[in-house]
């Protein structure tokens, strides 16, 4: 792990036995500066990796995914206008409460209701036994980059969370991921997953499922363009594109678009997400 991450094991501190350095010690090294954007391993020219560790293990599960479902993505376009509007006004006044607000926790709060609506998305398949399992409890897995590779930790009971719960676990699994702390059952029996690529940048992905779940979703960078309302006067909007993939043998195409609708109808009236039984 530690050339792994370009670390001089001589200047680390073990607390183990007999002065032992565990990955525990390494963890200081691993998290971030800045708290908060990860150090991206961009390669060395000249210099050969052999697919081992903990990338070994991602790609094993990317190839099987990939392999396994007939994937298909739906992309459309989602007006975050009065979404960035009212985050814009909330995030001073928690963040003095220790509250980092981004656009993630109303995504994941827009999904976990729209997955009600839509519960065959909210499901996972089994390839062995071909039995589809519809979930009764909404478990979203956030995709978190860390300088250790992708991880995707889960937000238990996203629907049962109001916004600001869902910033405050987005933040303290984010931080643990990063951090190299992140538990075992922090990072496992996910039903959905969410991956932001605006933050690094991005308009559009094609997002692989992460099997055994059906659907995924990809969010990408909110931009500033000219559009045309009802009265066929042009105005300035803050808009996103939503990638959706999907495994086509559970979700035919009419169901992904009737959930990408759900999410989206949530997201361009927001402040609906913030009351206590949010629908």
């Amino acid at each position: 792990m530690a050339r792994k991450l370009g670390i001089d094991l001589a200047t680390v501190r073990g607390s183990g036995p007999g002065g032992r350095v565990l990955l525990d010690d390494l963890t200081p090294r691993i998290a971030p500066r800045n708290g908060d954007t990860p150090k991206l391993d961009f390669g060395t020219p000249g210099t050969r990796v052999k697919l081992a560790g903990l990338r070994r293990t991602i790609a094993a599960q990317m190839v099987a995914s990939a392999t396994a479902i007939p994937h298909y993505t739906y992309v459309d376009e989602c007006d975050f206008t009065e979404l960035v509007r009212l985050r814009d006004q909330l995030k001073g006044p928690l963040a003095k409460l220790g509250v980092k607000l981004t656009y993630l926790p109303f995504v994941l709060k827009a999904v976990a209701l729209a997955l009600r609506e839509v519960p065959i998305v909210n499901a996972t398949h089994d390839d062995a036994t071909e039995v589809t399992t519809l979930h009764d409890r909404t478990h979203l897995g956030v995709a978190v980059a860390a300088a250790a590779g992708l991880f995707v930790p889960v937000v238990r009971d996203a629907d049962r969370r109001d916004v600001v719960s869902l910033a405050r676990e987005i933040e303290r699994l984010s931080a643990d991921v990063r951090a190299g702390k992140a538990k075992p059952e922090d990072l496992r029996g996910g039903t959905f997953t969410v991956t932001s690529i605006g933050s690094v940048g991005g308009l559009i992905a094609t997002p692989i499922v992460n099997r055994p779940q059906v659907g995924i979703l990809a969010v990408g960078k909110v931009v500033r363009r000219p559009v045309y309302d009802d009265a066929g006067h042009v105005k300035p909007a803050d808009l996103a594109y939503l990638s959706f993939s999907f495994d086509h043998r559970i979700v035919d195409g009419a169901v992904g678009a009737s959930f990408g609708n759900a999410v989206i109808r949530r997201l361009q009236a927001p402040a609906a997400l913030l009351l206590p039984e949010a629908v």
